[in-house]
């Protein structure tokens, strides 16, 4: 349940300070990656946001689902779809490797398409009010490109 992925968000980020595993260091950022799900949302999903957000623990989030991203990286995607019906056409893309019944992935299929991916989330973000309410709709580029930046030499 997303309430539960986000307290031991909180947890973690509380704990980070005086822990010996994270280097007894505070974190830049955290985030959890959520989806809604469709066509039955999370039923505490906005619970679970607005404790997020007063807790200070940022959120990637994906409706239906968090392979609508990945989708997003081969087509676009403009009409509502199931979390069965995105993981459906995520899987005919061979080329990527995903498979429903294992959940893997081959990312240097899609690292070449990434720009594109982001392309394709920010249009879907921009011709909505209603944000992740709408379906569809992801903001995982957003924690994509953070975690991009980082890794860049200066950045």
């Amino acid at each position: 349940m997303p309430t539960e992925l986000v307290r031991a968000a909180v947890k973690h980020k509380e704990r980070a300070p005086t822990s010996p595993a994270d280097r007894r260091t505070a974190y830049d950022e955290v985030w959890c990656v959520m989806d809604v799900e469709a066509p039955a949302p999370h039923p505490d999903l906005q619970q679970a946001l607005r404790l997020a957000g007063d807790r200070g623990i940022k959120v990637a989030l994906s409706n239906p689902c968090f392979e609508l991203w990945l989708l997003l990286h081969f087509q676009d995607v403009t009409r509502y779809r199931t979390s069965a019906q995105a993981q459906q056409m995520l899987e005919e893309h061979k080329g990527c490797g995903y498979r429903r019944n294992r959940k893997h992935l081959d990312y240097p299929a899609l690292r070449s398409l990434h720009t594109d991916a982001c392309d394709r989330a920010a249009a879907l973000r921009a011709v909505t009010e209603r944000g992740h309410r709408t379906n569809p709709w992801t903001d995982v580029d957003q924690l994509v490109q953070g975690l991009m930046a980082e890794r860049r030499p200066g950045g």
